[in-house]
């Protein structure tokens, strides 16, 4: 009984959020569209799963696992591709399941050992170059952002990659618990839970993050749209000095910096400049995005205010006409800038003044 339950977590877990997501298909984008099929798949993958450890699966349900279980990566990948770039039309996103439906039918028909060395090693091409590709997507996508954003809290995909390593570690733990078997498990019912845990923990976390991300590359198209064109080489050396002066004396000494959710559109909109100029102004001569730029200045004037404060005004005040966005923005950039808390700085400044 007990083992039952437990070999049952994961498919809760995904049923749980398949329904969820069906609920909200509607008014879903196409990232979370392509998720939704995602855990539809798994939610027949860890029913297979729980089938296996508890009575055994027949034939043509092994085949099913086959082809689930080498669906949910390319749709794992469809659904990266989708947070950073226009979505793939249906065709093509069919075609990446191709290498796994042809294996499932040969196996229906011509079920042996070899087959079964053709899904593993299919299997591990798929976890390498997702892990690998999607990983790198998910990079680009995050430099881009902090190109146009000063706040990428949000908007970039720092959650989603961590969790792509971590169901690429799971994936992992899958490959071990099938190559112990269900005779394995049936001798310990917490060796199982220790297998099945990490499963059921990752595939809440990758459903609640994606439940909750409402930013889309439509937004971050419509926000990094160029005003005034898109040029496609440096900046003219003879250009350089003039368009630098009028960066800094709009961002610098009339403080646009404070604004809180700053966007390098804005920073277009107040100079004229447009966007690929600026964006290449401040990567070149201040060897940093967009974003860290903008927040080293609002650290350092935060600073300020901190070495100024005799009235023991709240760190969420000072945040936020420091133009950060949220107390915690605030404490991760002062962090990053300092290497310390804003208050273990504020020691500082007082022993130093002694």
């Amino acid at each position: 009984m007990i083992r039952t339950l437990f070999s049952f977590i994961p498919f809760s877990v995904c049923l749980f959020w398949a329904i969820t997501f069906i609920t909200h298909y509607r008014k879903c984008d196409a990232a979370k569209r392509i998720l939704t099929w995602f855990l539809c798949t798994c939610v027949v993958l860890y029913l297979c799963h729980a089938l296996y450890f508890t009575i055994g699966l027949p034939h043509q349900m092994e085949c099913l696992w086959t082809l689930c279980s080498l669906s949910v990566y390319p749709l794992y990948y469809a659904y990266i591709c989708s947070l950073v770039s226009r979505p793939k039309a249906p065709m093509k996103l069919f075609l990446i399941l191709t290498p796994g439906i042809i294996v499932a039918v040969a196996k229906y028909f011509f079920p042996c050992d070899a087959l079964d060395n053709a899904r593993k090693l299919l299997f591990s091409i798929q976890v390498i170059a997702v892990l690998y590709i999607g990983y790198r997507k998910l990079h680009t996508f995050d430099c881009e952002i902090a190109n146009v954003y000063a706040d990428t809290e949000g908007r970039d995909t720092t959650a989603v990659k961590h969790l792509l390593i971590a169901f690429v570690i799971t994936s992992l733990l899958s490959v071990l618990a099938n190559a112990l078997g269900r005779q394995y498990f049936a001798q310990s019912e917490w060796m199982m839970l220790a297998i099945l845990t990490p499963f059921s923990v990752m595939l809440f976390a990758l459903s609640y993050i994606g439940f909750i991300r409402d930013f889309s590359y439509e937004q971050f198209v419509e926000d990094s749209k160029d005003y005034f064109g898109q040029p496609t080489q440096d900046l003219p050396k003879n250009e350089e000095s003039s368009v630098g002066k009028c960066i800094d004396q709009i961002l610098i000494s009339q403080q646009l910096y404070l604004t809180q959710n700053l966007k390098i559109g804005d920073m277009t909109k107040a100079t004229g400049i447009c966007r690929t100029y600026i964006s290449n102004y401040i990567n070149q001569t201040k060897g940093m995005s967009f974003s860290d730029y903008i927040n080293s200045l609002r650290v350092e004037y935060a600073k300020t205010l901190l070495s100024q404060n005799t009235e023991n005004t709240k760190i969420l005040t000072i945040a936020s006409r420091s133009g950060f966005s949220s107390e915690q923005s605030f404490y991760r950039n002062f962090n990053k800038f300092t290497g310390m808390k804003p208050l273990e700085w504020v020691n500082i400044v007082k022993e130093r003044a002694k």
